[in-house]
């Protein structure tokens, strides 16, 4: 049986437009011309790059489902329905759309240090890992074990990068733990949803969001340890990977006494990795 393939010329173009944009927001945040809005109180200042940046992960998310409309297998385990929005399939906006605000902000941290090219950066990774993003979400459709596994493969790897970028961008901010811990939770909550969808493996909406806010208590901790950010992403990535191996053989009926146990042990092992290492 052949193998569907997707439109290439079609994600380059997404791709493409997506890079472009977020150059524009690069030199739009290093200028003098960079309005910013405030909301009164302490609540974090918007600046105009933010709202360009989250306008690009919007195109982003819709050029996804630009891109699959036309395959030719069932996706009914995708489909969704939210008020009037009808076969909606919201696992596959999520990591094109966290791609780009991730990047813009992990990249941004390294602007002191690396100046220009931090931005090439962004823009080379960007561009790559959306093209692989909706290649492999593409391919993860297919009903063919042979073909879709190895992009689910794909996909995981990528959301963890993701993850460790969105994190780690988040501590360095140091915004009181209100906020960082509804952004971390946030974030987590769409991985989750879209990473265990895509796997086939599905989830709801409100356990995704459980499974965040448990994750997003740890920021509670994280802003008492004098660590560096990168750290910080090590470890609420680590959670992440464990709280999504549970849920995900939770789902299949794979779950028992033996996986809890192994996902405790390597999630204590790497956590407690991180700890000596920042002692040190």
């Amino acid at each position: 049986m052949q193998t569907p393939q997707p439109r290439y010329e079609q994600i380059i173009t997404i791709s493409f437009i997506v890079t472009i944009g977020l150059a524009i927001s690069f030199l739009i945040e290093s200028s003098a011309v960079n309005p910013r809005f405030a909301f009164g109180g302490d609540l974090p200042e918007v600046s105009l790059s933010w709202l360009l940046v989250g306008s690009l992960a919007f195109i982003a998310a819709l050029g996804a489902s630009w891109t699959v409309r036309n395959h030719p297998h069932p996706i009914n385990w995708l489909v969704r329905r939210f008020g009037p929005f009808r076969n909606i399939t919201p696992a596959l906006w999520i990591l094109p759309g966290l791609n780009v605000v991730a990047a813009y902000a992990f990249w941004q941290l390294f602007n002191p240090v690396l100046g220009g090219t931090a931005f090439v950066l962004a823009f080379i990774i960007t561009a790559g890992t959306l093209f692989v993003i909706l290649v492999a979400q593409y391919f993860s459709l297919d009903r063919q074990p042979e073909v879709h596994t190895p992009a689910q493969i794909v996909l995981h790897i990528i959301g963890y990068l993701i993850a460790f970028s969105s994190f780690s961008a988040i501590y360095y901010t140091r915004y009181r733990t209100l906020y960082s811990a509804t952004l971390v939770a946030l974030v987590a909550a769409l991985l989750i949803y879209a990473l265990l969808n895509l796997q086939r493996r599905p989830v709801a909406t409100g356990v995704a969001l459980i499974a965040g806010l448990g994750i997003a208590e740890l920021m509670w901790a994280l802003n008492y340890w004098q660590t560096t950010f990168l750290m910080a992403g090590v470890v609420l990535l680590t959670v992440l990977y464990v709280v999504i191996g549970l849920l995900g053989n939770a789902r299949i009926g794979q779950l028992d006494r033996r996986l809890i146990i192994e996902y405790s042990l390597l999630g204590i092992l790497l956590i407690g990795g991180v700890a000596i290492l920042s002692l040190t």
